[in-house]
């Protein structure tokens, strides 16, 4: 690790501007980032929800973002950094739909302002799986999710996790039925940086190794979540060790090019999109 922190110091020296980083305020995104302070000194982070880091991705307010997997086939401009992501492989437990109805007979669906990848991935499923096509409706950051009069609601990171549960009385996990339709594990995030004719292989580099000092970390990382959202600390260190997984492998790249494609069917990004990732 000292070789590469050398390597990566010299290759700052010779930036004129610090690397914007944009990393997701919840906490499925902290053993991302954790780390990274130390890792990548020169590095400015702010924090924000995945939405509004997808749009300050694509304004060019930041250079590299963690943000919706679904981002990164929206632009040609756009390179995947590291292995490094969020998925699930069954049961996420922060990305869930509430609803009045079964999903079959569900005709207006509130989203989350914070998703684009759930949001997508949720009318997939609710079109392939279920045949129904409904009235996509916003659900404003901070809103009330009871007050709305709709069939369903998506809701997702650590809203879904500590606001109070709408009265409805069905709940579907989004990654575990993602997983039981196509028997891969869902990614929701992953690392997104601009200028695929830069090198970005060191930064790319770094991310891994955050990611790796994160995962050596994770007691740490619930306990301090736990004191933070006033959740407890067997549900944050099972939810960061049980529900998610950080690396991409070939069945997260399987499962992105399925997703890909899927996407570009109901025309939520370009056709033919495909992801370059470097490592």
């Amino acid at each position: 690790m000292s070789e590469l922190y050398r390597e990566e110091i010299q290759a700052r020296q010779d930036d004129v501007e610090p690397l914007r980083v944009g990393g997701v305020v919840y906490l499925n995104a902290r053993p991302l980032i954790w780390a990274l302070p130390s890792l990548c000194p020169w590095a400015r982070i702010s924090f924000d929800v995945p939405s509004r880091l997808a749009s300050q991705l694509a304004a060019k307010e930041l250079d590299v973002a963690i943000v919706p997997a679904i981002e990164a086939f929206r632009s040609s401009d756009y390179v995947v950094l590291s292995d490094a992501c969020i998925a699930a492989a069954d049961f996420a437990r922060s990305v869930v739909i509430f609803s009045r109805v079964p999903l079959e007979k569900v005709r207006t669906l509130a989203v989350d302002a914070a998703s684009r990848t759930s949001a997508a991935v949720s009318r997939i499923l609710l079109a392939e799986k279920y045949g129904v096509f409904p009235e996509v409706r916003e659900l404003p950051l901070g809103d009330d999710p009871a007050s709305l009069d709709c069939d369903a609601i998506l809701m997702i990171g650590d809203r879904a996790m500590t606001v109070k549960r709408p009265p409805l009385p069905h709940v579907h996990d989004l990654a575990a039925e993602w997983c039981s339709w196509t028997g891969l594990p869902l990614v929701f995030a992953v690392w997104v940086a601009h200028s695929p004719e830069r090198d970005w292989s060191h930064v790319a580099r770094i991310f891994a190794a955050a990611r790796d000092r994160g995962l050596a970390a994770l007691d740490i990382i619930a306990r301090k979540a736990a004191a933070d959202l006033g959740l407890s600390y067997t549900l944050c260190y099972e939810y960061l060790t049980r529900d998610l997984h950080f690396t991409m492998g070939p069945k997260e790249h399987e499962s992105l090019d399925l997703f890909g494609r899927l996407a570009a069917k109901y025309g939520f990004v370009p056709a033919n999109g495909r992801l370059r990732v470097i490592n």
